[in-house]
């Protein structure tokens, strides 16, 4: 039998100055196509919240280039990228060509994110292939903002297989005529779509210049070893980690259709030399409801746990999944089977999916950290603009608390670790919907206690300035908390209630709506001076909490996001208010005396 050589075995051919070069090339080019999405879409969700992400792949069909964007979507396309072309056909693409897909069960992400890709040619073969998968406001579905309590996949919005969008450089008219006709925001929704194709012409350009600069042998060469060195590292580093089986789970709190029925996600580390399987047999079967993942959500989120534990030094490219092998039973909740629903997996199931696996590192590990707040905060307004007439549909994204972690506490506010994303502007909001911030801050006092605490959520009350306002959710944390690691505390739950004008008691949607979960539901109808209330978990502890430092627990305290009582009872720091300084002998005799000492 011949012998194939393995990715140790085999040699760099591209001088490493030049390959480099080449690279952060690529790399460049990936960044340009997000500063022109983000300059000329019409969404939020692309020019706030950048919930998109540019790549470059090979003629091969394998990824050489990406940029720091969302890491679920990225995860994503090393699947559903050659799944699309292999469906159309290489060899059925012309120069000019655009496809266009945004099906979950093509190894998709979930049914918001839309993907484009466009060859690009040269001498009348495909050298490489521009692409970017970027989440839409609104696809059509119940609901305005795509996120609820859909029990089907019909229900959740419009689907497309992989479709030709542009034929040699012109729109295929029927296929936006269709996109537009199913969704609320046809304007934006066309924009955006534009916005998205145009970039991958800018790629185009740019891949083209590489070309004709060192040649088409010596681009396909360096795509090759571009992933081959990449691959290598990834091999190195997980060489380093002790052969074994390390299992973890955790749970989802409901489906929006099960009242208070958990979801399992079970994970084991397979670790066999310089390859890894992620095996999550003994999950639960898929659930009811719109939190299952695809594979591709679940397959990103292995590749996201892993890249937390390695060197960030490591190129991001195809070679670095190679060693990863991922499996993820049909039909269970994290490889769901069609017509089920499964818009909140790639959201508010994915974080959970990583701190699992996170988890599960932390076996042989203290490099790990403590699970975060766990939820995108994916609420969706809809409704029509009293201004202007026109529908509306806006998609609220919110940052939490990350889990701390052996070196550092937990980020504040900051989106989950499946996405880069940020929040839309308090100013930008109000000026294009008709709602008012009436607070925005930390949520104090809440929060997972540690030697290294988590970071804090945050706290936020809307009042609506028009009636009419639908108000559909897909948020987590309710009832389950982020677990601690190390003997850290677990962190806070999410809050989300409703005020009608004039009232003053704060009730969940469960209790003044009949809904089956307090925070997966869809269209709750809100009217001119109604509010809201959302309050987003914190991220717990790792370690001890009398390990940690007194003097971060005086800091905390100064900055008012933990009270003195909080500091003698979770640390046993006693502070001395009216100086504003520790009392050390107490502290001292607090903490000897205390079951948490030592």
């Amino acid at each position: 039998m011949e012998h194939t050589a393995t990715a140790n075995e085999q040699e760099i051919k591209t001088d490493p100055f030049l390959l480099e070069i080449i690279r952060n090339h690529l790399i460049t080019t990936c960044k340009e196509m997000g500063i022109a999405m983000m300059r000329t879409s019409y969404s939020p969700m692309f020019n706030e919240a950048l919930d998109f992400s540019c790549v470059v792949f090979d003629g091969e069909e394998e990824m050489v280039g990406q940029a720091p964007f969302v890491p679920a979507q990225i995860g994503s396309t090393v699947h559903v990228i050659p799944t699309a072309i292999a469906e159309i056909g290489a060899e059925n693409l012309e120069p000019g060509d655009v496809i266009f897909t945004n099906d979950p069960y093509r190894s998709n992400c979930h049914l918001p994110e839309f993907v484009v890709i466009k060859p690009y040619f040269h001498e009348g073969e495909i050298l490489a292939y521009t692409s970017n998968i970027a989440h839409m406001t609104d696809v059509g579905g119940m609901v305005p903002a795509a996120f609820g309590d859909h029990q089907n996949i019909w229900q959740e919005g419009i689907r497309f297989p992989p479709v030709k969008i542009y034929e040699r450089d012109q729109e295929v008219p029927a296929i936006f005529k269709i996109l537009v006709s199913n969704v609320r925001t046809p304007r934006h929704s066309y924009g955006d779509m534009k916005a998205m194709i145009g970039s991958l012409y800018l790629a185009e350009r740019r891949i083209a210049e590489l070309v004709e600069r060192y040649g088409a042998d010596t681009f396909v060469q360096c795509c090759r070893d571009i992933k081959l060195v990449s691959e290598k590292l990834m091999r190195a580093e997980i060489s380093r980690w002790p052969d074994g089986e390390y299992q973890a789970d955790g749970v989802l709190e409901d489906d929006g259709v099960v009242p208070d029925r958990e979801w399992k996600i079970n994970a084991t580390l397979v670790i066999r030399g310089d390859e890894l399987i992620v095996d999550f047999t003994g999950t639960d079967e898929q659930c009811f409801g719109p939190g299952n993942q695809t594979f591709g959500t679940t397959a990103s989120a292995a590749y996201n746990a892993v890249l937390h534990m390695v060197p960030t030094d490591i190129p991001y490219n195809h070679g670095c999944y190679r060693p990863i092998s991922v499996i993820a039973p049909p039909g269970s909740y994290v490889n769901v089977s069609y017509p089920a629903a499964c818009v909140g997996g790639n959201s508010d199931s994915h974080p959970t999916t990583v701190d699992v696996l996170l988890q599960a590192f932390s076996r042989f590990s203290d490099k790990s950290s403590a699970a975060d707040g766990g939820t995108c905060g994916c609420i969706g307004f809809g409704g029509t603009d009293p201004a202007t007439g026109e529908i509306y549909a806006h998609l609220h994204l919110e940052g939490v608390g990350w889990g701390g972690r052996d070196d550092a506490d937990g980020n504040d506010c900051q989106f989950v670790k499946n996405g880069n994303c940020a929040n839309t502007p308090v100013e930008v909001a109000e000026t294009r919907y008709p709602f008012l911030n009436l607070e925005y801050q930390l949520e104090p006092g809440a929060v997972g206690h540690g030697r290294h605490r988590g970071g804090f959520g945050t706290r936020r009350t809307f009042r609506f300035l028009s009636d009419g306002v639908h108000v559909s959710s897909h948020t987590h944390r309710h009832r389950v908390r982020g677990w601690g690691l190390f003997d850290g505390e677990d962190g806070s739950n999410s809050v989300l209630t409703f005020r009608r004008k004039g009232e003053t008691e704060w009730v969940t949607a469960r209790q003044a709506f009949g809904k089956a979960s307090e925070g997966k539901f869809s269209n709750i109808v809100m009217n001119e001076g109604d509010e809201m209330l959302f309050i987003t978990p914190s991220g717990a502890g790792y370690g001890s909490t009398f390990e940690r430092d007194p003097a971060l627990v005086l800091t905390d305290w100064q900055d008012e996001l933990i009270s003195a009582q909080d500091a003698r009872d979770h640390y046993g720091v006693v502070i001395d208010e009216p100086s504003g300084a520790i009392d050390q002998a107490a502290t001292d005799e607090l903490r000897a005396g205390s079951p948490g000492a030592g």
